[in-house]
């Protein structure tokens, strides 16, 4: 009895040893199979005698379109360690991009054996709902391409209106966020001149960035900047500018204007009738795009500017290509105190454009 339950004790300890060794077999089959399966699935043979490496896993967060991660694999078939030298991401239009930074920065050693995955900080929204396919580049040695189906999101700039008739100062621009989650917008900006939200309406409502978009909603944001600076004679009016539009989740838009040209305004004949009036001049030129309101006329001269003074056109409505001749009176307006010296006058619209003279009050 005693014979028997030895031989049973060296049976049993056998085949563990046995079933052991077979499990590990096969467990190393499974493992190497499946981290070939990529090669075989797109159809190539596997390589042998160089360094290969090969993508696990990609994914593009659709909460945020400013990144995607990427995983890589340097297999324990591959012939030794790789030097992972870039990332790109290439759309289904074959839009080829390399990622602003990548974490952990590249170039890479990835040794035999080891995974590691990439956080590459490239905005990818403009692709959104496209299938984009990650590239690995490997010194000395074979890449790996996988491919990701992005799920659709969009930002869109439906409208962009002004009417510079009413006022330069102000512009509205109508957002639509497409996509089935919430959009916060972080940044306006018209050219290369950043909008701040104080300056910005929604609704009546004064906001502050981010300003949130419901999914498929819109969003008519009121931006009360000027267009033009009528003193300086310059601005947006008369050039193709483009708007953009940013969120915090990375889908932005542009759009492209081309604003109507400017209201070119002249003060001339300047002439000193009275002791304490002056006439002048003003004429809307033929090539300006419709008329103006005059609403208001200041005189500086020297270190004083006279506002609140009576001039027979106030309000007056100029037509492109005609003129009008002002005549402004006021008792401050002195001319024998002020011969010699320097005067400014200037005439004020409505809608925010100006014209303005400098010359010298004549001595006699």
């Amino acid at each position: 009895m005693r014979v028997l339950l030895k031989s049973t004790k060296g049976i049993s300890a056998l085949s563990l040893f046995i079933l052991l060794f077979v499990s590990g077999i096969v467990g190393a089959v499974f493992s190497y199979l499946w981290t070939v399966g990529y090669y075989v699935d797109i159809g190539f043979r596997v390589p042998q005698g160089i360094t290969t490496i090969t993508i696990t896993n990609v994914t593009f967060p659709s909460e945020d379109a400013n990144y995607f991660n990427v995983t890589v694999l340097n297999p324990t078939y591959s012939e030794g360690d790789a030097s992972i030298t870039s990332i790109a991401m290439i759309s289904a239009t074959n839009d080829v991009r390399l990622p602003k930074f990548v974490e952990p920065s590249i170039p890479y050693p990835l040794r035999k054996g080891e995974d590691i995955t990439f956080k590459c900080n490239l905005n990818w929204g403009e692709y959104a709902g496209q299938n984009l396919t990650v590239a690995i580049f490997v010194e000395e040695g074979s890449g790996g391409i996988k491919s990701y189906e992005t799920k659709f999101a969009k930002m869109e700039i439906t409208e962009f209106a002004y009417n510079t008739t009413v006022t330069i100062t102000q512009f509205n621009i109508t957002v639509r966020n497409w996509s089935n989650f919430a959009l916060d917008i972080s940044e306006i900006r018209l050219g290369i001149d950043k909008i701040p939200s104080d300056y910005i309406l929604v609704e009546g409502q004064n906001m502050t960035f981010p300003i949130n978009v419901p999914e498929n909603e819109s969003r008519v944001l009121i931006c009360n900047w000027p267009l033009w600076d009528a003193e300086a004679n310059s601005g947006y009016l008369g050039v193709i500018n483009i708007i953009t539009v940013e969120t915090l989740q990375g889908y932005n838009d542009i759009h492209t204007e081309t604003f109507s040209n400017p209201v070119l305004l002249t003060l001339s004949n300047v002439t000193y009738p009275q002791a304490n009036a002056t006439r002048f001049i003003l004429r809307n030129d033929p090539q300006s795009p419709h008329h103006v309101n005059l609403s208001n006329i200041t005189i500086s001269i020297g270190n004083e500017t006279f506002k609140g003074i009576t001039c027979n056109a106030t309000g007056y409505v100029l037509e492109n290509g005609f003129n009008v001749t002002i005549l402004c009176e006021d008792e401050r307006l002195n001319w024998d105190n002020w011969r010699g010296e320097q005067i400014v006058i200037r005439v004020y619209t409505s809608q925010g454009f100006l014209a303005k003279i400098e010359e010298f009050i004549p001595s006699e």
